[in-house]
């Protein structure tokens, strides 16, 4: 069955196709910021109950993941074509949703996880996952739909849960979040500053420059990109936590590097805008994951004092003079790296597109 718009025949399954990724982008969207929030009130040590506010934002999601999951299988079906984005999503969709019964189970036998278990390995995998294959997805369906170009607010709608959920995993394998009464799966701490040094940079410039590829470099995108991001993390880390109210100016400024990259790969059409953009980009790591960071770095720096909620802003400020300047250039090399990686993952799926 078809129909017409805009003088175009365009399928139904195709159609149907993109608005499952659409729609399977916003529930990871909801379900990674349930979860981020959770995190907050777990350092908070609000009493936890199954029916938070932040369970509810991630089941929601979840259950909106599923429905987007349920239009790109019908799609697939109806065009008998399953290709790799619509495989990807829906292996997503399956481990997101089966790490509510396997979360269920682990509490039963142990009791309270960390931050760093099994039950969360799956459901962050599943995020990943879907979020990529969303993506994906929806770059390559879109042309489909008889589009010049994917829409700036639908480069950021799909690049969005990209970015968080891939974050979000850096921060399971960097927090020392994960020592419970059955196990420490606490990452060592070297180990876990080496991680939040180099994949922080490389994964938000990744991430970034994909996105001003995917709009043909014109300014906004990043800049609309990494502001969504800085909201979601105020509304979700910052906020919750009244002793942190005061740094949201200066979590607000940690975008002025991004706007600035953003000027000057759509001013400047040269490799090197590239290499200078990423470099930027991946020296601004330590403000845009600010307060959470701020765990990490501490157990290297003074390991026998805790951050409590109320010194996390004392204790980061404290740090970031000392700290800043060592990671500055191993951020910068690897943002250059996550910059052309970015550019050159979209820049194969558009000369794929053209088979």
């Amino acid at each position: 069955m078809n129909y017409f718009q805009r003088g175009t025949l365009i399928s139904i399954p195709a159609q149907r196709m993109a608005a499952g990724y659409v729609v399977l982008s916003v529930g990871v969207l909801m379900a990674i910021s349930g979860g981020t929030w959770d995190v907050t009130n777990h350092l908070l040590n609000k009493p936890e109950t199954f029916f938070s506010p932040p369970h509810a934002i991630l089941y929601a999601g979840a259950g909106t993941a599923v429905a987007g999951a349920v239009l790109v299988l019908s799609a697939a079906r109806a065009e008998k074509k399953f290709d790799l984005p619509a495989r990807i999503a829906i292996i997503g969709v399956a481990l997101l949703v089966s790490a509510g019964p396997v979360d269920f189970g682990w509490h039963s036998v142990f009791g309270l996880d960390g931050l760093l278990s099994p039950p969360h390995a799956v459901l962050v995998s599943g995020m990943v996952a879907s979020a990529v294959g969303a993506l994906t997805g929806i770059v390559y369906a879109w042309p489909r739909l008889e589009q010049k170009a994917l829409p700036r607010a639908l480069i950021v709608l799909v690049m969005l849960p990209v970015w968080l959920t891939a974050a979000g995993a850096l921060h399971m394998f960097s927090l020392p979040f994960s020592d419970t009464a059955y196990f420490n799966f606490n990452p060592y701490p070297q180990a876990a500053v080496a991680v939040s040094t180099l994949g922080f940079p490389l994964v938000t410039a990744a991430v970034l420059l994909a996105a001003s590829r995917l709009s043909g470099r014109k300014f906004g995108t990043m800049s609309i990109l990494a502001g969504a991001f800085v909201t979601v993390g105020i509304l979700t880390s910052i906020l919750p936590n009244d002793a942190l109210h005061a740094t949201v100016p200066f979590y607000l400024s940690a975008v002025i590097p991004l706007v600035a990259a953003d000027a000057v790969l759509s001013r400047w059409k040269s490799q090197k805008a590239v290499l200078f953009a990423g470099a930027l980009i991946g020296a601004a790591f330590f403000m845009l994951y600010f307060p959470l960071i701020t765990h990490t770095y501490n157990e290297v720096l003074s390991p026998e004092r805790a951050v409590w909620a109320s010194l996390t802003a004392i204790i980061y400020f404290e740090m970031l003079q000392g700290v800043f300047p060592l990671v500055a250039a191993p951020a910068a090399a690897m943002g250059v790296l996550g910059a052309m990686m970015g550019q050159k993952m979209v820049e194969r799926a558009e000369v794929s597109l053209l088979k």
